[in-house]
Protein backbone atom coordinates (compact mmCIF):
# COMPACT_ATOMS: atom_id res chain seq x y z
CA UNK A 1 0.00 0.00 0.00
CA UNK A 2 1.19 3.45 -0.80
CA UNK A 3 -0.74 6.24 0.65
CA UNK A 4 -0.34 10.04 -0.23
CA UNK A 5 -1.47 12.63 2.71
CA UNK A 6 -2.16 16.19 1.41
CA UNK A 7 -2.70 19.26 3.60
CA UNK A 8 -5.01 21.30 2.68
CA UNK A 9 -4.36 24.66 1.04
CA UNK A 10 -3.91 27.99 2.83
CA UNK A 11 -7.25 28.74 5.22
CA UNK A 12 -9.42 32.25 5.77
CA UNK A 13 -8.37 31.19 9.73
CA UNK A 14 -4.53 30.72 8.50
CA UNK A 15 -4.49 34.34 7.46
CA UNK A 16 -6.20 35.52 10.42
CA UNK A 17 -3.27 33.61 12.52
CA UNK A 18 -6.24 31.63 14.68
CA UNK A 19 -6.09 28.76 16.54
CA UNK A 20 -8.60 26.21 15.01
CA UNK A 21 -8.95 22.74 14.07
CA UNK A 22 -12.83 21.72 14.48
CA UNK A 23 -13.64 24.84 12.77
CA UNK A 24 -15.06 25.35 9.21
CA UNK A 25 -12.74 27.92 7.52
CA UNK A 26 -12.51 28.24 3.41
CA UNK A 27 -9.70 28.03 1.53
CA UNK A 28 -8.43 31.63 0.36
CA UNK A 29 -6.98 32.05 -3.31
CA UNK A 30 -3.96 31.24 -2.71
CA UNK A 31 -4.76 28.19 -1.16
CA UNK A 32 -7.10 27.33 -4.13
CA UNK A 33 -3.65 27.88 -6.20
CA UNK A 34 -1.42 25.66 -3.59
CA UNK A 35 -4.28 22.93 -4.37
CA UNK A 36 -4.40 23.39 -7.98
CA UNK A 37 -0.08 22.82 -7.83
CA UNK A 38 -0.32 20.17 -5.18
CA UNK A 39 -2.72 18.43 -7.86
CA UNK A 40 -0.10 19.00 -10.38
CA UNK A 41 2.49 17.22 -8.42
CA UNK A 42 0.36 14.28 -8.11
CA UNK A 43 -0.41 13.89 -11.69
CA UNK A 44 3.57 14.02 -12.46
CA UNK A 45 4.22 11.90 -9.82
CA UNK A 46 1.66 9.49 -12.01
CA UNK A 47 -0.26 9.02 -9.04
CA UNK A 48 -3.23 7.47 -9.54
CA UNK A 49 -5.49 6.73 -6.65
CA UNK A 50 -7.43 3.51 -6.24
CA UNK A 51 -9.05 5.09 -3.21
CA UNK A 52 -9.90 8.77 -2.18
CA UNK A 53 -10.32 9.84 1.74
CA UNK A 54 -10.88 13.48 3.21
CA UNK A 55 -11.66 15.07 6.06
CA UNK A 56 -15.29 15.81 6.83
CA UNK A 57 -13.86 20.08 6.74
CA UNK A 58 -14.53 22.07 3.84
CA UNK A 59 -11.31 23.46 3.82
CA UNK A 60 -9.99 19.69 2.59
CA UNK A 61 -12.90 19.12 0.54
CA UNK A 62 -12.00 22.23 -1.46
CA UNK A 63 -8.38 21.20 -1.55
CA UNK A 64 -9.30 17.92 -3.29
CA UNK A 65 -11.67 19.47 -5.95
CA UNK A 66 -8.72 22.55 -6.84
CA UNK A 67 -6.36 19.40 -7.35
CA UNK A 68 -8.70 17.89 -9.87
CA UNK A 69 -10.46 15.26 -7.84
CA UNK A 70 -14.06 14.68 -7.46
CA UNK A 71 -15.40 15.00 -3.67
CA UNK A 72 -17.92 12.76 -4.98
CA UNK A 73 -15.56 10.11 -5.85
CA UNK A 74 -14.38 10.47 -2.15
CA UNK A 75 -15.20 8.73 1.41
CA UNK A 76 -15.13 11.90 4.34
CA UNK A 77 -13.75 10.43 7.20
CA UNK A 78 -14.06 12.53 10.53
CA UNK A 79 -11.36 10.66 11.84
CA UNK A 80 -8.86 12.92 9.85
CA UNK A 81 -9.69 16.22 11.11
CA UNK A 82 -7.61 18.17 13.08
CA UNK A 83 -7.37 18.14 16.34
CA UNK A 84 -10.64 19.97 18.27
CA UNK A 85 -9.39 22.98 20.47
CA UNK A 86 -12.53 23.30 22.19
CA UNK A 87 -13.59 27.15 23.34
CA UNK A 88 -10.37 28.10 21.94
CA UNK A 89 -11.55 27.60 18.37
CA UNK A 90 -10.96 30.90 16.12
CA UNK A 91 -9.23 32.78 19.07
CA UNK A 92 -5.84 34.75 17.75
CA UNK A 93 -2.76 34.41 20.23
CA UNK A 94 -3.35 37.93 22.27
CA UNK A 95 -6.97 36.55 22.74
CA UNK A 96 -6.17 33.74 24.27
CA UNK A 97 -3.37 34.42 26.71
CA UNK A 98 -6.07 37.44 28.22
CA UNK A 99 -8.65 34.49 28.50
CA UNK A 100 -5.99 32.14 30.18
CA UNK A 101 -3.09 33.81 30.84
CA UNK A 102 -1.03 30.28 32.05
CA UNK A 103 -2.62 28.48 29.06
CA UNK A 104 0.82 27.93 26.80
CA UNK A 105 2.86 26.87 30.23
CA UNK A 106 0.22 24.54 31.61
CA UNK A 107 -0.26 23.39 27.86
CA UNK A 108 3.46 22.40 28.07
CA UNK A 109 3.58 20.95 31.20
CA UNK A 110 1.09 18.39 30.66
CA UNK A 111 1.60 17.99 26.91
CA UNK A 112 -0.10 14.59 25.65
CA UNK A 113 -3.16 14.75 28.40
CA UNK A 114 -4.04 18.96 27.92
CA UNK A 115 -7.57 19.33 26.86
CA UNK A 116 -7.34 22.90 25.36
CA UNK A 117 -10.52 25.02 25.34
CA UNK A 118 -12.14 21.60 26.93
CA UNK A 119 -10.97 19.94 23.61
CA UNK A 120 -9.03 16.96 22.46
CA UNK A 121 -6.08 15.76 24.29
CA UNK A 122 -2.70 15.06 21.81
CA UNK A 123 -3.55 11.50 23.15
CA UNK A 124 -7.43 11.79 22.05
CA UNK A 125 -5.96 12.82 18.57
CA UNK A 126 -3.63 10.37 18.03
CA UNK A 127 -6.02 7.65 19.24
CA UNK A 128 -8.63 8.29 16.37
CA UNK A 129 -5.65 9.36 13.71
CA UNK A 130 -4.42 5.29 14.65
CA UNK A 131 -7.43 3.89 14.31
CA UNK A 132 -7.81 5.39 10.88
CA UNK A 133 -4.49 3.59 10.19
CA UNK A 134 -4.48 0.77 11.81
CA UNK A 135 -8.02 -0.12 9.55
CA UNK A 136 -5.96 0.65 6.37
CA UNK A 137 -3.82 -2.27 7.08
CA UNK A 138 -7.02 -4.84 7.05
CA UNK A 139 -9.19 -2.97 4.17
CA UNK A 140 -5.85 -2.65 1.54
CA UNK A 141 -3.88 -5.79 0.84
CA UNK A 142 -3.20 -5.97 -2.74
CA UNK A 143 -0.81 -2.67 -3.22
CA UNK A 144 -3.33 -0.17 -3.41
CA UNK A 145 -2.80 3.24 -3.82
CA UNK A 146 -4.43 5.77 -1.24
CA UNK A 147 -4.77 9.85 -1.36
CA UNK A 148 -6.17 11.33 1.56
CA UNK A 149 -6.72 15.01 1.99
CA UNK A 150 -6.60 16.02 5.69
CA UNK A 151 -4.62 18.93 7.85
CA UNK A 152 -1.27 19.46 9.61
CA UNK A 153 -1.87 18.31 12.76
CA UNK A 154 -3.38 15.02 11.17
CA UNK A 155 -0.10 14.80 9.16
CA UNK A 156 2.12 15.23 12.25
CA UNK A 157 0.12 12.83 14.06
CA UNK A 158 0.88 10.12 11.57
CA UNK A 159 4.32 11.29 11.92
CA UNK A 160 4.56 10.65 15.11
CA UNK A 161 2.60 7.24 14.56
CA UNK A 162 5.13 5.91 12.02
CA UNK A 163 7.77 6.53 13.95
CA UNK A 164 6.23 5.57 17.34
CA UNK A 165 7.44 8.96 18.98
CA UNK A 166 5.17 11.56 20.44
CA UNK A 167 6.62 15.08 21.37
CA UNK A 168 10.20 14.79 19.92
CA UNK A 169 8.56 13.61 16.47
CA UNK A 170 5.16 15.90 16.22
CA UNK A 171 7.38 19.28 17.50
CA UNK A 172 9.85 18.70 15.14
CA UNK A 173 8.13 18.46 11.82
CA UNK A 174 6.48 21.20 9.96
CA UNK A 175 3.75 20.67 7.43
CA UNK A 176 3.36 23.45 4.87
CA UNK A 177 -0.19 24.08 3.01
CA UNK A 178 -0.40 21.72 0.34
CA UNK A 179 2.70 20.15 1.30
CA UNK A 180 2.71 16.09 0.50
CA UNK A 181 3.52 13.15 3.03
CA UNK A 182 3.82 9.50 1.59
CA UNK A 183 3.67 6.61 3.41
CA UNK A 184 4.44 2.98 2.46
CA UNK A 185 3.86 -0.31 4.06
CA UNK A 186 5.78 -3.15 4.07
CA UNK A 187 3.86 -6.18 5.08
CA UNK A 188 2.24 -5.44 8.65
CA UNK A 189 4.82 -1.72 9.18
CA UNK A 190 4.17 1.61 7.92
CA UNK A 191 7.40 3.51 7.12
CA UNK A 192 7.93 7.34 6.12
CA UNK A 193 9.25 7.84 2.10
CA UNK A 194 9.28 11.62 1.72
CA UNK A 195 7.80 15.13 2.50
CA UNK A 196 7.44 17.57 -0.28
CA UNK A 197 6.84 21.05 0.10
CA UNK A 198 5.26 22.19 -3.00
CA UNK A 199 7.31 25.96 -2.79
CA UNK A 200 10.44 23.52 -4.30
CA UNK A 201 8.31 23.12 -6.83
CA UNK A 202 8.26 25.38 -10.27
Amino acid sequence: MEILFVRHGESEANVLNLFYGASDFKLTDIGKKQAGKAGAIVRKMNFVPDKIYVSSLVRTHETLENMGFCLDEAEQDARLNERNLGEFEGLNHQELVMKNPTLFEDWRKDWLDYRPGGGESFLDFRGRISSFMEELKYLYTGGEKLLVVCHGGTMKTIISYVFGHETDTFMNVEIHNCSLLRVNQNNDVFFFDALYNIEDFS
